[in-house]
């Protein structure tokens, strides 16, 4: 009985890797069904359009990975990200463009640190909290606009992320040094360690002396830069802000995160298990447009993977609670 415990940890860490490798086969599995429906989707090129299409998505769900193994959500960051670009794209016409886009990461950060403030304060739940300031986001980008498209930003702004570094578009390297970065920090610093542990058993950290308010409002503020990082360089990409940036941005980034296997109740996931789920996320979008199909099924198919991703999170956290039971009935 004694040789049961290691064997069941050594489970529950190779179950990361399981899932990757699962995110991984349904992935290689898209791009089969896609290369012979459309051989023309397999090449070099359309290969970077996407990843470009998915480098903003793929920039804020690395900092959702991040809030949500803390234990937390923000349901506000495509209202957010609509934010940070149109005060970047703002910012633009009377500011250097790197302080621009400063200015944009700055706005980013400081609604997320209000957003966690709420959070930890009213001690209500983070999806209440944040489904009101998603509406309050959306409806300051729309005074702030007037509901019209920011243009007339300068070239200066715009070359921050036009440009490619070996053939990759700028904002793919930003996001892939970005993935570097948080999978650092996540399995080789303190602050990671840390976030698990807030994620795991908030109570039992606040017991033994972790700071965990100050790590909790820490990850909604970082959780706000990036999603302001990855608005500015939208705002940057495109030449211009539209009040419409962001919409549904929720559900991507939420879908990513999750089905990338990371727990919905904290305390469990990894970098690269969401990379793959971004990647696979873009093959959906752009495969039902290179097929020809109705493109409302993408929401339907994306609904469907996190419907299926929460369900699975669920039965195996209750799997291995009952495993935990039945070995503390054993030592007894």
């Amino acid at each position: 009985m004694t040789t049961q415990t290691p064997v069941s940890a050594k489970v529950e860490r190779l179950l990361p890797y399981m899932r990757n490798l699962g995110m991984l086969t349904a992935l290689l599995i898209a791009l089969l069904v896609l290369g012979l429906r459309s051989p023309g989707y397999l090449t070099l090129s359309n290969f970077l359009v996407v990843a470009q299409q998915m480098a903003f998505i793929g920039i804020v769900a690395l900092g959702m990975t991040h809030l949500v193994i803390t234990g937390y959500l923000d349901l506000s960051i495509g209202s957010l990200f609509a934010l940070c670009a149109v005060t970047a794209a703002f910012c633009a016409k009377s500011v250097p463009p790197i302080v621009a886009l400063g200015l944009g990461i700055g706005v980013g950060g400081l609604v997320g640190w209000i957003n966690g403030a709420l959070v930890w304060r009213i001690k209500l739940s983070p999806i209440i909290i944040t489904l009101g300031t998603l509406s309050i986001l959306r409806g300051l980008v729309l005074l702030l606009t007037g509901g019209f498209q920011v243009r007339g930003v300068p070239k200066e702004f715009a070359e921050l992320t036009q440009g490619n570094l070996l053939g990759v578009p700028m904002p793919v390297c930003v996001m892939l040094a970005l993935a570097a970065v948080a999978y650092f920090v996540l399995k080789q610093t303190t602050l990671g360690r840390h976030s698990y542990a807030i994620g795991g058993n908030r109570e039992a950290c606040m017991t033994v002396g972790i700071p965990v308010r100050r790590l909790v409002l820490g990850s909604f503020a970082l959780n706000g830069c990036i999603v302001g990082l990855s608005g500015a360089l939208a705002a940057s990409r495109f030449g211009s802000a539209s009040p419409s940036f962001g919409v549904g941005m929720e559900l991507d980034a939420i879908t990513a995160v999750i089905l990338g296997g990371v727990s919905l109740n904290g305390g469990e996931g990894n970098v690269p298990g969401v990379l793959l789920a971004v990647a696979l996320i873009g093959v959906i979008n752009s495969g039902i447009v290179a097929l020809g199909i109705d493109p409302h099924y993408a929401d339907i198919a994306k609904g469907i993977a996190l419907l299926v991703a929460v369900g699975l999170d669920q039965l195996s956290l209750e799997a291995r609670e009952r495993y935990r039971k039945l070995l503390a009935r054993r030592e007894r």
